[in-house]
């Protein structure tokens, strides 16, 4: 018996780019040419995030030094004025005549305008630098155009870091117990995954911190781990009297930049397809 429908046609699926063959959409490989259906979903491995953020570092170290300073003189500066003026205005508060309590004044509102300023700027910065090395490990160069990214987002920028930061230092006192530990380094996985999000989006904060979140929730230990290994290569820079940061803060962010582009691919395959 004939079917009067006329040849069967496989069930819907999408064209493959190789041959354009209409295939079967519950297949896993192309029976016309043999290739993916649908394309791999890069797997989460530390080594190769370590790997891409060095060899990225290792491509083009002087504008990788460069671009990472962009964002770490205005911090080193911060922390040393502040610490400093903060003595300074300790000591002449407890002079005796009414000069010394003069500048103490001076002084402290100058720091204030400071820390008001640099609540402001810095996450923007930070942002910025790290949308240069997201597109250097996208597509193997790095410039400073992207750095003015973090500032075209910068309110995002600005409540997201400041409301994580907060609860970091809310958690400080659990630090005694070890409990705050990995919760505070679960804040800071939260924060560098969001400021990448924005800066590579721009959808803003809230849908930041949602994608975030969910990264978090998928793989919590193992962004964790990657989260305390960055942050213990940046910080022995600051070790070597703030000099080594010029070294290990940009192998920090390119590894940063390597895991935020993996995870999101993971994702969002759509996405990059288009």
């Amino acid at each position: 018996m004939t079917d009067e429908s006329g040849p069967q046609q496989p069930a819907m699926g999408d064209p493959r780019p190789a041959c354009g063959h209409l295939s079967d959409a519950s297949a896993r490989y192309c029976p016309q040419c043999g290739r993916p259906l649908t394309p791999a979903a890069p797997e989460w491995d530390i080594t190769e995030w370590v790997k891409a953020g060095w060899a990225l570092f290792l491509r083009d170290l002087p504008m990788a030094i460069g671009v990472s300073l962009l964002w770490v003189v205005p911090v080193i500066v911060f922390v040393v004025f502040g610490y400093f003026g903060t003595f300074g205005v300790a000591i002449l508060a407890d002079a005796g005549t009414d000069a010394p309590r003069a500048l103490a004044l001076l002084l402290g509102a100058i720091l204030a305008l400071l820390v008001v300023g640099m609540s402001v700027a810095v996450p923007a910065l930070q942002a910025g630098v790290y949308a240069c090395f997201l597109e250097g490990i996208r597509t193997g160069r790095l410039s400073p155009d992207k750095v003015w990214a973090g500032f075209r987002n910068w309110w995002a920028c600005t409540w997201v870091s400041g409301t994580l930061w907060s609860v970091v230092l809310l958690c400080l006192p659990l630090m005694f117990i070890l409990v705050g530990i990995p919760i505070a380094v679960g804040i800071v996985s939260l924060l560098w995954l969001a400021l990448f999000r924005i800066v590579d989006t721009g959808r803003g904060g809230m849908e930041a911190l949602s994608f975030a979140w969910g990264v978090m929730r998928d793989r919590l230990w193992l962004m964790l781990v990657y989260t305390l290994l960055v942050m213990v290569v940046m910080e022995a820079g600051v070790m070597c009297m703030y000099i080594g940061v010029v070294v290990t803060v940009p192998i920090g962010i390119a590894a940063l930049a390597a895991a935020y582009d993996s995870v999101k691919r993971e994702r969002e395959p759509l996405h990059d397809q288009r």
